[in-house]
């Protein structure tokens, strides 16, 4: 008679093999069409100031699959993902102009283009049901910011606050506009930090102040307020797919974040500011969206 613990080894042995036979893995990548939704800001008149466009980035990673039947599974995935948005401000504004002896308040409109690209871990775990080459899929996500960047440009034109309102231009170029280079490192960036590189020399009247031509991401604040993307995302998933072969397939799916991407402490109107010049942060959501189209294959 086989010994007991034989019996066991051998039972185990076989179901390994069975749980073997129900994970599958594969790998899968593509394109990310990728924006925020949120309430934008407004002017005086009610008017919206803010827009965000799609941007285009990628995903590239792993699944994991566990089989109940040939149609039926379940499947984690981790995933390398870069999403974000081209983010415009047009309109009413304000800037101060700080210097060692204090500060002056202007207003008048700015114009900012950036485009923000922030990177993931994303973690999907979704239901899947498979009928013939299609397959659907459904389910939630959790994302993880491992990077945060912005580039793009400023534009200003304003005048000095009453009694003066002295018009605001570039002693450089003679021009009744300023305009700085954005660079921004979200996760990095400090309060008041630039690249000093090169020089824009604002004339406020009888006063020049010189600011650098490339501003950081937290370049207007007076005090470390944090980083301004949340460092967790989170929301729903779903999408369908096509098989081109028996391993080969195509698909599309739609994130649509639940998440505030946005730390309300440390997001700053660019509409307006404190009458002492202090800045005013805004209490709003901002979340993320985005379109994914892959490619994958499964083992």
């Amino acid at each position: 008679m086989m010994k007991p613990n034989y019996v066991f080894a051998i039972l185990l042995l076989v179901s390994s093999c069975s749980l073997n036979a129900q994970i599958r893995y594969g790998f899968k990548t593509g394109l990310s069409f990728a924006h925020f939704n949120g309430p934008s800001e407004t002017n005086d008149a009610g008017a919206s100031l803010e827009t965000w466009k799609n941007v285009t980035g990628f995903h590239i990673g792993a699944t994991f699959s566990y089989h109940f039947t040939d149609n039926y599974s379940v499947r984690a995935e981790l995933l390398y993902s870069k999403k974000g948005a081209k983010y415009t401000f047009d309109g009413q504004s304000y800037r101060v102009f700080r210097y060692e002896t204090g500060s002056t308040l202007s207003s008048g409109t700015s114009r900012y283009l950036i485009n923000i690209n922030n990177s993931y871990i994303d973690i999907p775990l979704l239901g899947v049901a498979r009928w013939g080459d299609f397959e659907l899929s459904a389910g939630g996500y959790v994302s993880f910011l491992v990077g945060s960047i912005g580039d793009g440009s400023l534009r200003y034109s304003g005048k000095t606050a009453p009694p003066q309102e002295f018009q605001i231009k570039d002693k450089n170029t003679g021009k009744d506009q300023l305009v700085f280079n954005l660079n921004y490192n979200y996760r990095k960036d400090k309060p008041g930090e630039g690249d000093n590189a090169g020089k824009v020399i604002a004339e406020l009247g009888t006063r020049d102040v010189e600011l650098p031509n490339t501003l950081g991401a937290y370049f207007d604040y007076t005090e470390d307020k944090g980083n301004l993307f949340n460092g967790l995302d989170y929301g729903l998933t779903g999408g369908v797919a096509y098989y081109l072969s028996r391993s080969l397939y195509a698909g599309v799916r739609i994130q649509y974040g639940m998440a505030d991407i946005t730390r309300n402490a440390a997001d700053l109107s660019k509409v307006s500011v404190n009458a002492d010049g202090s800045g005013i942060y805004r209490n709003d959501k901002d979340k993320n969206f985005a379109v994914q189209v892959t490619v994958g294959f499964g083992f």
